[in-house]
């Protein structure tokens, strides 16, 4: 199994021939308007490697593979096949054939749709009104197999003798269910014939084919023992419950057979993925801008990355996560000029959003790469030293204010600024002679404003 280059836990999905790397369903560009699947760091399409290689092997299924006709059309279909099957055998005759004929076709037809949209990586049964079309000529191409697959075995027999015969036949009987897993593939007759192809499969789907054998063993002879245990005297009734567990077990077996294909598809040179409620759910470009930016940042391309976050944030100015993210990448790339650049817009948005105090955090968190970091920009340090008032970080609001009016003697708000440091003194202990100094100043302020 291949892993994902970003996420090595994940099994890949998709693999780019330019970069040589493989990804799974997270780190690729799915995005609508390519009308195809691209890579994030060359732009290239991608080759699907399907996902059966990441799903679960079918015995660890059988409980998902017994609910899988439990839905009220799959579960009608068999009840009325059933009554009607048993009926046919109680009524006899042409009319009993006829009706017996129709529908066993149904339910085979059905069974065969439950194979191939499972292969094709349907997770759900598929709709059952499509089983009362092509059912009698699936019925007839199987009788036509039963007797290809005598007519051999009779031919072995008298070419080669007894025994090869025999062998012949075990060999058919074991291969059975590959017979119809590649008639159900090719729809056609002569891959279900051919022994070379239909052996080729039952050694590409390996143990757990012969597990699927076991498990087919299993429920026809549980069949068997509701016969043996039911009264004779309700022979009519006896009949419809086996014909509802026989059709229930056909059912669930073509769904194995089709999950079994779907699991080996790479193997048989094909692939397919799994549908799902997930797997329906188109990614969003805002989605999308953050996978970009995962896949982007551990390819280590740290100019692209500062590239799509800016196009990120034009693109949604209000998105509190993404400049969160944002912000989390200049400081975990110690960018301390790109977060200059990137404190307005920041604050602006927390501002804007009631979220004022974590302008405190924020600065605390720039300190810790760059202890002596004060914004360049007046307003920025006036806003930020609020911040910090309000949450109580008044040597913070010090380190921010203290020398402003020397820095920036055209800022308007500088006495508005001063005042606040005086207030930030007086809650701190043993202050009161600099807050009166900081009154003094800012009332020179108030009287020589170009001070």
């Amino acid at each position: 199994m291949d892993y994902c280059k970003y996420h090595p836990l994940t099994a890949s999905t998709y693999h780019c021939d330019e970069c040589e790397i493989s990804q799974c369903d997270h780190c690729i560009d799915d995005d609508v308007e390519h009308n195809d699947v691209r890579c994030f760091v060359c732009g290239g399409t991608l080759s699907s490697l399907g996902s059966g290689a990441d799903v679960a092997p079918f015995w660890r299924r059988l409980d998902s593979a017994f609910h899988y006709p439990m839905n009220k059309q799959a579960l009608m279909l068999i009840i009325i096949a059933s009554v009607l099957t048993s009926l046919g055998a109680f009524l006899g005759g042409l009319t009993g054939l006829v009706i017996t004929l129709l529908t066993t076709a149904a339910l085979t037809k059905y069974s065969f749709l439950c194979l191939q949209s499972t292969a094709d990586g349907e997770i759900a049964s598929p709709d059952a009104s499509e089983a009362f079309s092509g059912g009698v000529k699936i019925i007839l191409h199987t009788i036509i197999i039963l007797f290809g697959i005598t007519a051999m075995i009779m031919a072995m027999g008298r070419v080669f003798g007894d025994m090869p015969a025999a062998l012949f036949a075990i060999f058919w009987l074991i291969c059975l269910p590959a017979v119809f897993i590649n008639y159900a593939r090719f729809e056609a007759i002569g891959p279900a014939l051919n022994p070379i192809e239909v052996g080729r499969l039952v050694v590409t789907l390996g143990g757990a084919y012969l597990l699927l054998l076991l498990f087919i063993m299993i429920m026809i002879a549980s069949v068997g023992t509701i016969n043996q245990i039911l009264d004779e005297r309700f022979y009519f009734f006896s009949a419809i419950l086996q014909s509802v567990v026989s059709y229930y077990y056909l059912i669930v077996v073509f769904h194995l057979m089709g999950y079994l294909i779907f699991q080996k598809q790479r193997a048989l040179g094909f692939v397919s993925r799994m549908e799902s409620s997930a797997d329906s759910e188109v990614r969003n470009e805002r989605i999308l801008l953050t996978a970009r930016i995962e896949v982007l940042a551990k390819e280590g391309d740290f100019k692209q990355v500062l590239k799509v976050f800016n196009e990120g944030i034009k693109k949604h100015p209000n998105d509190y996560g993404l400049y969160t993210q944002f912000f989390d990448f200049l400081w975990g790339t110690k960018d301390v000029e790109g977060l200059d650049d990137f404190l307005p817009g920041y604050l602006s948005l927390l501002k804007d959003q009631g979220r004022q105090t974590q302008g405190a955090t924020v600065y605390q968190r720039i300190l810790l790469i760059d202890k002596d970091y004060v914004p360049k920009q007046p307003d920025l340090r006036y806003q930020l030293a609020s911040s910090c008032f309000d949450a109580g970080k008044m040597k913070l609001v010090l380190k921010l204010i203290n020398g402003l009016h020397r820095d920036s003697a055209d800022y308007e708000q500088l006495i508005p600024a001063y005042q606040l440091m005086a207030n930030a003194l007086d809650e701190m202990p043993n202050k009161g002679s600099q807050a009166e100094k900081c009154r003094q100043l800012i009332r020179q302020l108030e009287a020589h404003p170009s001070c």
